[in-house]
């Protein structure tokens, strides 16, 4: 896919760009920047793509994005009625790690943190609930506070031992890279067509190349194969469904692309250790310290 540069501007007087954004739908496309970014999605919900990751996003989405490493939140096709898409984000230049915090000893976790984020980090459910308020007010604070706050959020992140990597350590997708047209004719095809049978002849044919040239383009570009990059996305889609829409298994197999069941079952599994029925178990699980502290800022 296409990564395109983003210019964030921060005017001389400030050191960091924060914004609360309300939008009808995400339509930021595949970019970079070399700022840190910290997204927290207050609102919708859709797919979110970090490097070769990608994966489900809903309410209480909190993501620490490193410099130039490509990512965008995409809301799905079909949604219809649904609220409108919000976010608090904080971007802030490179050099807050490199002539600031270098100067402390103490902040050497929240240094540490950052370095990790250059693969992208997703927060867990237990850190957003603890710190959904201070993101939320974080726009409306000014100058000096509002600096100390962001460090005090970022050294507070330090502490989440659940907090998950994203991106691949053999990703090593550059900007220079990410400029092909040909990667981004591809995985446009393959967004609007996973939930059908996509043959290698004919994905390769989009990319105006032989099947075995194709194969070996992406596995270089993704480190992965087509066809685990579309049983990926097909198993995300699907984690969705199984969470957010009244469908069996087997409708939830289907409408990703899975004709038969038994590959439907293995291929989740595989990606997830667990079956699809434990796996809408649990989530609801998880997100119930989510929904009571969301529910709570509301009152």
């Amino acid at each position: 896919m296409k990564a395109l540069y983003e210019k964030v501007t921060i005017d001389e007087q400030h050191s960091m760009l924060v914004k609360h954004i309300r939008l009808n739908a995400f339509g930021a496309l595949w970019h970079y920047h070399p700022e840190y970014e910290l997204t927290y999605i207050m609102q919708s919900n859709g797919k979110r793509f970090v490097g070769d990751h990608v994966t489900n996003f809903d309410a209480g989405d909190l993501v620490l994005i490193g410099p130039n490493l490509p990512h965008f939140w995409r809301n799905d096709d079909d949604r219809l009625n649904e609220p409108p898409a919000e976010a608090i984000v904080v971007q802030f230049p490179a050099s807050l790690d490199e002539n600031m915090l270098g100067s402390f000893p103490e902040s050497e976790p929240v240094r540490h943190l950052l370095h990790r984020s250059r693969y992208g980090l997703c927060f867990s459910a237990k850190m957003v609930a603890r710190i959904a308020n201070r993101l939320t007010q974080l726009p409306k604070q000014e100058g000096m506070n509002q600096v100390l706050e962001l460090l005090s959020i970022l050294n507070e992140l330090t502490t989440d031992r659940e907090a998950m990597l994203l991106a691949s350590d053999s990703y090593q997708l550059t900007a220079s890279e990410a400029e092909t047209e040909r990667m981004k004719r591809v995985l446009e095809f393959v967004l609007k067509h996973f939930r059908e049978e996509i043959r290698i002849e004919q994905i390769a044919s989009v990319a105006g190349m032989a099947p075995a040239a194709f194969c070996r383009y992406f596995r270089k570009r993704t480190n992965k194969s087509f066809v685990e990059y579309l049983n990926e996305l097909r198993i995300s889609h699907a984690r969705k469904l199984l969470t957010h829409a009244d469908l069996s298994v087997g409708q939830v197999g289907l409408e990703c692309g899975f004709n038969n069941i038994s590959h439907f079952h293995r291929q989740f599994k595989q990606q997830t250790g667990t079956t699809p029925l434990r796996y809408q178990a649990t989530y609801r699980d998880k997100q119930a310290p989510l929904l009571t502290a969301m529910a709570e800022l509301s009152q």
